[in-house]
């Protein structure tokens, strides 16, 4: 973003936790709070019948809530919550809405990550629909690394069944898999990563595609 548009959105940014499971985001109710986050990872989760939720959209320090307010509205169909503590500026949903007003610069080039979310969305239903579990679960933890420092992910079997769309027994059989190809180490409530490359060959294709795309609408993703 350049220095104006940022120097428009500074006099009404707060800075605030954000709590594991901390809303963000409520299904289909006029949004509160833009969260511009610089820690942390923020789920947007599709919630189905029979409470069959699954993570449709990934956030994290690149990027932003409120993506309905750039695109004209108040509201989004998902909830979006906190899967990774962190930290982040927010700004109230109608001040956030007046600045947005105020600069076509600020606007198309929030347009631009917007589109770079819905392609991440587009291949999460692809690689969802037609991945394997251990493949999709490389995927989402290439996705967490690219956002989190130290490869070390505070994450329970509960969170990565809502975030893979899978059982409990799945996430269990996975990570094991996983471990025993020397690509993770798994412990209770926690994953830390041992080798970046061979989860993305084991990702099958599946991780890659939206990176190289937000790099092209905004910037690199991460430094190496």
């Amino acid at each position: 973003m350049s220095v104006e548009d940022i120097a428009l959105l500074e006099p009404h940014m707060q800075r605030c936790s954000l709590h594991l499971r901390m809303n963000l985001e409520h299904p289909r109710t006029p949004i509160d709070f833009v969260y511009f986050l610089e820690e942390g990872i923020g789920s947007v989760v599709a919630t189905g019948r029979h409470g069959r939720d699954t993570e449709v959209g990934f956030i994290g320090f690149e990027g932003m809530t409120g993506s309905a307010i750039v695109m004209g509205d108040d509201r989004n169909l998902h909830q979006c919550y906190v899967q990774l503590a962190g930290e982040a500026m927010r700004i109230e949903a109608a001040a956030f809405a007046t600045v947005l007003a105020s600069s076509p610069t600020m606007r198309l080039f929030l347009l631009r990550y917007v589109q770079s979310l819905l392609i991440q969305t587009g291949c999460t239903a692809l690689v969802n629909a037609r991945s394997k579990l251990e493949e999709r679960l490389a995927r989402w933890l290439l996705m967490c690394d690219d956002r989190v420092s130290g490869g070390r992910l505070k994450i329970t079997h509960e969170f990565l069944g809502i975030m893979l769309g899978c059982r409990r027994p799945g996430v269990t059989v996975a990570l094991q898999l996983l471990e025993g190809m020397g690509l993770i180490r798994a412990s209770r409530g926690e994953i830390a990563i041992r080798d970046r490359k061979g989860l993305i060959l084991l990702a099958n294709g599946g991780y890659g595609e939206a990176e190289e795309e937000y790099e092209r609408l905004i910037g690199k993703l991460r430094e190496n």
